[in-house]
């Protein structure tokens, strides 16, 4: 019942044009190709097709050797109606019009634009074997009633004979399809499904363990499921398997490397607020050392006076009082430091947060830097805001990193202006932080320190709104009051 296939030289090499023979159609097929150059457009018939290409007539010439080409399927039955896109590899006139073989770049185009037309009353095997092999991934053909119209020789796992299983029942044959446990992937029912509402369904990385010479690998597939609506016959559904274990392997290596890099940066993070508390520090510690030398001094001077001198108590009370404050604020510092550090080493963990205490909490940790001090800040913190769950750094961490960089841009501006709000929008609570120095970049997650706020955006599904310009600049975070639990968390 397969169609013979008729081999055309379309300037391959002789192991191509082996690989992809031509399956001679019954019916013509209609396009409209028209030349990338000239955008003239003719109507042309295909005479033959493969995986790789098709023999076209026109009724004149209009296509010259080495042009680029367009095509648009005519027939209202086809299932994809995307254009081909291909180049002329050679042109033969002949005394009933034009041929032109046309190599196609992208030959899986082709394929699913022809499967839903049957040329003949009869299955043209040969026509439906060529276009499933055309695809880069494992495929099955059914029609209505679940019967295999045609296999791909590409099978991942369990092989199939398209001879013999073509007219079986899908559930009859061994095939990958029946590896799958049931709660993952229901055949019959996602056929049904598709075939009732016309449209297409697709699964994203399916799990599938298999086992093969006592090793038990964990492989991972996409499954779609795709309408194709057929001219003479039943409806019918074409069944893709794409094998993406190789994909999901570096997806999750990639997630576990940038897990690591941000463990990396919260410490850096750390450092940066130490090193900056380390400058804040050096100049009450001068003051202190000062102090004590001078008062060593006036004491050194007491002691060679008289003993009827009367020793001057106040101004070494003075003395002690100052040295007393400055070592207070060397403790402040010290202590904010200590006490973040200690928090970090406890890891992360998830827990509820309140959005307007992590913001004092933020600018206390902030408020022993002197150049922070001076800037005006406003706070218009709506009260009664519900919770979200995350983890407490991650937040923390991105609050501090944004209000340092700010407070670095202030630093040339007279007056330091900065305001925070927050409230509740529907399902998001929305947090404002305007200021009044020069405009961050877009997309301010790009600018040095500020890579945080892509991983807090990922991670829980938020986004960072940036409006304005120099002067007057608002960073809105909107961050969903359901989050999701963190992954690999620990209970608080």
């Amino acid at each position: 019942m397969s169609s013979k296939a008729i081999v055309q030289n379309l300037g391959l090499r002789g192991k191509d044009r082996r690989r992809f023979p031509r399956v001679a159609v019954g019916v013509p097929i209609g396009f409209r190709m028209k030349s990338n150059a000239t955008q003239r457009a003719s109507k042309v018939y295909a005479l033959d097709i493969s995986p790789r290409g098709l023999r076209v007539k026109t009724e004149k010439p209009s296509f010259e050797k080495g042009q680029r080409v367009t095509l648009h399927p005519e027939d209202s039955l086809v299932a994809e109606k995307a254009a081909l896109k291909g180049v002329v590899k050679w042109v033969k006139n002949s005394p009933n019009g034009c041929q032109n073989g046309i190599f196609l770049e992208s030959p899986e185009g082709l394929a699913l634009s022809l499967l839903g037309l049957f040329y003949k009353s009869e299955f043209d095997y040969g026509l439906y074997d060529a276009m499933l092999d055309a695809l880069a991934e494992s495929a099955f053909l059914v029609d209505d009633a679940c019967r295999i119209i045609s296999v791909s020789k590409r099978q991942y796992l369990v092989p199939v004979d398209r001879d013999e299983a073509r007219g079986k029942n899908l559930n009859e044959i061994p095939s990958i399809l029946k590896l799958f446990p049931m709660e993952q992937l229901n055949v019959k029912k996602d056929l049904q499904e598709v075939l009732y509402t016309q449209k297409q369904k697709c699964y994203r990385a399916i799990p599938l363990e298999y086992s093969s010479d006592n090793d038990k690998d964990t492989y991972f597939f996409n499954i779609c499921f795709k309408y194709i609506k057929c001219n003479s016959l039943n409806d019918a559904v074409l069944i893709q398997l794409r094998d993406v274990t190789a994909l999901h392997k570096l997806k999750d290596n990639i997630e576990k490397k940038n897990k690591n890099l941000f463990e990396q940066y919260r410490f850096t993070l750390m450092g940066h607020i130490v090193d900056e508390l380390l400058d804040d520090i050096i100049s009450p510690l001068s003051a202190v050392v000062g102090r004590i030398d001078l008062l060593k001094m006036k004491m050194a001077r007491q002691n060679g006076t008289s003993s009827s001198a009367i020793a001057p108590i106040g101004d070494w009370l003075k003395e002690l009082e100052t040295i007393d404050d400055l070592v207070d604020q060397i403790t402040q510092y010290c202590t904010v430091a200590a006490k973040r550090r200690e928090r970090e080493k406890l890891g992360v963990f998830q827990k509820a947060i309140v959005i307007n205490k992590l913001i004092h909490e933020t600018l206390k940790i902030l408020s022993v830097h002197e150049r922070f001090r001076n800037i005006d800040i406003e706070l218009d913190l709506q009260e009664g805001l519900p919770e979200f769950k995350g983890e407490y750094f991650d937040w923390l961490n991105a609050l501090i990193a944004i209000l340092q960089l700010l407070s670095r841009e202030m630093q040339a501006q007279h007056e330091k202006m900065l305001s925070i709000s927050t409230k509740e929008e529907g399902d998001h609570l929305v947090v404002a932080i305007s200021h009044n120095a020069r405009a961050l970049k877009m997309p301010i997650e790009k600018e040095p320190g500020l890579a945080i706020l892509d991983y807090v955006q990922k991670k829980y599904d938020a986004s960072v709104n940036v409006a304005g310009g120099n002067g007057k600049q608002t960073i809105t975070f909107c961050i969903p009051i359901s989050s999701s639990s963190v992954n690999n968390s620990q209970p608080a």
